[in-house]
């Protein structure tokens, strides 16, 4: 890849301190092909707020967290171009004088944001109930297009309609704007469910989400970035990556890990755990896209340190990993083979690491000890052995 972005000269970049910096799929978010014109930016994907929420036992502090959130941006030293609300601002209610008075609580709450370019979207819980209507009254198009700077940026709506799809009469849309571009520019999707099946069974898809797809297709510099999930989720589709946010009330479960989708208990050891906002930068001349990582877990600290992880027939290297119990870490995985998977459930570990790909995880061990990790993708007949240790110490 040519002209990467240095983690170091992106965050100077940014006027931020060091924070986690994922590089995307094979070290480019925007994949093959030559970058469009254009001028270094970065903006904020911050989404699920859920205003409305009530639950102490998910979180008891579902007043003040999306406040906490726009305390920590108005704090960055460099303020970004613009933020994107990828849906969810409201939590469902089937009351539409209370759909309105949530969605006027987010509406004043963000009002404080610093920076004054916020753009939103709907999420099903804001939208589903009445094809947009209340959001439509405050927030205005739940569709729409816009330029930034040589990156091309669109907002599909898969949630006014209430079967989870995106509509004829979208898609034509869709097709329309595509054909403005050249195949060779950058264009940014934000859509609040996966086009992709991620898990139908949880409403984790968008039922002509294909048809969307595969309009994008023949873009060498797509990128979709969606919420929904609650949770960091990277997938390709093609030559298409489409990251998955947390989101800023309360995480929830990986795809099919239970039976029942709930949101995940609130955790007093580590409170807002799961929750956070993600930044995306563009630099001039370079066709990938840095994502930073922001957690708004308050024991949550910025990782200095990387601990670098190979996997291959049937090992790990290194298999014994010591960590400092309380210090942050970035686990950053590779393989040097088929996929495999890195699972240490003790310490609330799981990872896909994918051939071409590079993953990172920020992890910060609450407790001390030693515990066991293995690959739980099943990857040949010597897959049962493959396993190592994390040591903890004080």
């Amino acid at each position: 890849m040519a002209n990467p972005i240095d983690r170091r000269e992106f965050l100077e970049l940014s006027g931020i301190g060091t924070v986690v910096l994922v590089t995307g799929f094979g070290g480019s978010v925007f994949g093959a092909g030559e970058p469009g014109s254009g001028e270094d930016f970065y903006f904020l994907q911050m989404s699920d707020t859920h205003i409305g929420f009530h639950d102490p036992a998910v979180n008891p502090d579902f007043a003040g967290t999306l406040k906490k959130a726009v305390a920590r941006v108005n704090a960055l030293a460099q303020p970004p171009a613009f933020i994107m609300f990828t849906g969810d601002l409201s939590h469902a209610t089937d009351n539409p004088d209370e759909r309105r008075a949530r969605l006027k609580e987010f509406k004043a709450i963000v009002d404080q944001l610093t920076v004054k370019d916020v753009r939103f979207m709907p999420g099903e819980h804001d939208a589903a109930s009445d094809k947009g209507a209340a959001f439509g009254e405050l927030f205005g198009k739940t569709h729409y297009a816009f330029e930034h700077k040589g990156v091309y940026f669109i907002v599909l709506d898969n949630v006014s309609d209430p079967t989870s799809s995106i509509g004829d009469e979208q898609l034509q849309w869709f097709e329309s704007e595509l054909k403005k571009r050249d195949k060779a520019d950058r264009v940014v999707i934000f859509t609040h469910r996966p086009l992709f099946s991620l898990y139908p069974q949880w409403d984790w898809w968008t039922r002509d989400g294909q048809k969307a797809i595969d309009l994008l297709m023949p873009f060498s510099n797509a990128v979709v970035f969606y919420g929904h999930i609650h949770q960091e989720h990277h997938f390709m589709t093609g030559a298409i990556p489409h990251y998955a946010a947390m989101g800023l009330m309360y995480p929830l479960p990986a795809p099919g890990s239970v039976p029942v989708k709930h949101p995940v208990p609130w955790d007093p050891a580590a409170p807002y755990k799961g929750l956070g906002f993600r930044e995306i930068g563009s630099k001039t001349g370079v066709r990938d896209l840095a994502i930073v990582e922001y957690p708004l877990a308050a024991s949550a600290t910025p990782a200095s340190r990387v601990i670098r992880i190979t996997a291959k027939k049937f090992e790990f290297n290194p298999g014994t990993i010591t960590l400092k119990k309380g210090e942050p870490v970035v686990l950053e995985f590779t393989t040097l083979d088929v996929m495999h998977g890195f699972n240490c459930p003790d310490l609330g570990i799981r990872c896909d690491i994918k051939p071409g790909e590079t993953s990172r995880i920020s992890v910060i061990p609450q407790k001390a000890g030693n515990f066991t990790f293995s690959c739980d993708v099943y990857c040949g007949e010597g897959h049962d052995g493959m396993a190592g240790t994390i040591k903890v110490v004080e």
